[in-house]
């Protein structure tokens, strides 16, 4: 018996502000028809396109998950985000000028099978919809019981109709033609598609040199295809404000990107294409697809996360090293890239004995020049890492109770590692911090379990600090979490039979779900428990929030994603593996 197969959210502003969809994976075969971005004018920030509109939306309606995820503490905070208010805005200006509200009767009515959505202004949501839809069919929806609440007008024979709300100036215009419903918030785009779609000599969408470079470079379209135009999405305040992954300066490197959605009964998987603006920029961390091939062979079967980068800068080689396994770290605080609160009228801002204090001085470096951390980075210098592996787990106590998070990071450099100089370097950063008179931080052999020679054999600190590191060649293995250091190390004579990428990573939901709720049910219960008794408290971010949208996607075993890159093109391959 088929099985629901996956909850997917795409945006679709044109007439609810958005929509999911979940589906039944189905084994069919499609003839691709011809694109509609032929129709569309150009100048457009985002395309997206689906196969059978109609039939994804039917499907997620009749969906076990949409009823899970509205009830859950995930719905409840969207629906009461910056970004959904001023969705709901649009919804009911858009309304209001229309004379019906964009629900999902509604959607019914405008989803046809091959359906388009191109977004022209994302601040002011301009778009331009357009959908296969019989005429049959058409002369029955909603918003053609509603054309005499609209002007008329005529261009070439080709009749639309307009209407613009008087209080939010909110423009709707629409038009039906050759079995095509073109519905968009602007008057000229709906000429455009109609001069379009009349074989008119104009401009197109599919023409312009970002969209047809996209296209070129990506494979045959998927059941969804999204196009974004991502050197002037970024650009946009709304992007840098809404933009949940914040990595928008590593996103300005690319020109544009196409994103393809292919199902089974099984798993989804997404192939994605970037065009870099430089094909030459990233020509580095390409060259080191080679040494992240290698090192996949070392991911254990049984690890929750595991992440291979290629060519990871000193400083983020150092950044893994310190706040995956060599912490706790006191010190000075890390700076925050975040504005700080202004403090309320009741605080004081400052007192007498403030005036002496100098804000203009650099923070003193003398703890950095004392534990460890400038010895290490020479050493990370002069290793010249070409690729890093991460791999982390979540283990759940004897008692039930506690739930410990476990790190095991190997860098592959050019040299051979000094295992003298990163022992005496790691010595030097955690002794100050964790003991006294260097107790507790002499290093010592340890045989690995799994052959109990010197094959997993690593060296480890003697005291409450489970620090361990082993050499081998190239590879330098550093970890909180013996077990999977050993694991790591057993695998390491084994042939590699990754292929040559930039970037490997997986998650494995089935493993990590349980000891994920755990984990932050225990962290956030003081706020629980002093928000008890208010009823209008918004869910806790982790073991509420974010625990609901996991319970609701309960069935996605794992995640995985491969990236590789050629010249100017990036292409990235996502998987999502669902429980049978």
């Amino acid at each position: 018996m088929k099985r629901l197969a996956a909850l997917s959210i795409i945006v679709l502003l044109a007439v609810a502000g958005w929509a999911t969809f979940q589906s039944l994976a189905q084994n069919v075969t499609h003839s691709p028809a011809a694109s509609l971005a032929r129709l569309m004018p150009p100048n457009a920030l985002v395309f997206l396109e689906a196969r059978d509109f109609g039939a994804i939306l039917r499907q997620w309606n009749s969906s076990s998950e949409k009823q899970l995820w509205l009830t859950t503490g995930n719905h409840e905070v969207f629906s009461g985000s910056r970004l959904f208010l001023r969705l709901k805005q649009a919804q009911d200006e858009f309304a209001s000028a229309a004379g019906l509200a964009p629900d999902m009767s509604f959607l019914g009515d405008v989803a046809g099978q091959q359906s388009a959505l191109a977004i022209y202004d994302i601040g002011k949501l301009e778009f331009l919809y357009i959908a296969r839809l019989p005429s049959a069919r058409a002369i029955g929806s909603g918003i053609w019981q509603q054309r005499a609440r609209f002007e008329t007008r005529e261009i070439d024979g080709r009749t639309f109709y307009v209407r613009t709300d008087p209080q939010s100036q909110r423009v709707v215009a629409f038009a039906m033609d050759d079995d095509h419903l073109i519905l968009a918030t602007r008057e000229d785009l709906v000429v455009a598609a109609l001069a379009l779609l009349a074989d008119q000599k104009t401009a197109a969408l599919n023409q312009q040199g970002w969209f047809v470079d996209a296209i070129k470079s990506a494979k045959d379209p998927g059941e969804l295809r999204l196009v974004v135009h991502l050197a002037e999405v970024t650009k946009t305040p709304q992007f840098r404000t809404y933009w949940v992954q914040q990595n928008i300066t590593e996103l300005r490197q690319y020109e544009s990107s196409v994103s393809d959605l292919f199902r089974s009964p099984d798993t989804y998987r997404e192939e994605r294409v970037l065009l870099l603006k430089d094909a030459q920029g990233g020509a580095n961390t390409a060259d080191a697809g080679p040494q992240v091939a290698e090192l996949m062979r070392l991911v254990p079967p049984d690890v929750g996360v595991y992440r291979a980068s290629a060519a990871p800068s000193v400083e983020d080689s150092l950044a893994l090293l310190e706040q995956k396994v060599l912490t706790p770290r006191l010190g000075p605080t890390p700076p925050s890239s975040l504005a700080p609160n202004m403090a309320a009228p009741e605080q004081p801002t400052g007192k007498e004995s403030d005036l002496d204090v100098r804000i203009d001085t650099p923070v003193s470096t003398a703890a950095e020049e004392t534990n460890g951390d400038l010895a290490l980075r020479a050493i990370l210098q002069q290793a010249n890492v070409r690729a890093a592996l991460q791999l982390h787990r979540s283990v759940a106590g004897p008692d039930g109770v506690f739930v410990g998070l476990h790190s095991t990071l190997v860098l592959q450099g050019t040299t051979d590692w000094d295992e003298l100089a990163v022992e005496q370097a790691i010595q030097r950063i955690v002794s100050p911090e964790l003991t006294a008179s260097s107790l507790g931080v002499a290093w010592k052999k340890v045989a690995g379990k799994q052959s109990g020679g010197a094959a997993d054999s690593y060296s480890e600190l003697d005291g409450l600090a489970r620090i361990a590191i082993a050499v081998r060649g190239k590879c330098l293995f550093v970890s909180n979490d013996p077990p999977t250091l050993v694991a790591a190390l057993a695998r390491i004579s084994q042939p590699s039979s990754a292929e040559p990428a930039i970037y490997y990573a997986g998650f494995d939901h089935r493993r990590e779900r349980q000891n994920f709720l755990r984990l932050t049910t225990l962290i956030d219960q003081p706020s629980r428990s002093n928000a008890a008794g208010n009823e209008t408290r918004e869910p806790q971010f982790f073991s509420q929030n974010l625990a609901s949208l996991s319970q609701t996607l309960a069935a996605v075993k794992s995640e995985s994603i491969v990236a590789k890159r050629t010249g100017g093109v990036e292409t990235q391959t996502v998987r999502y593996d669902w429980a049978p």
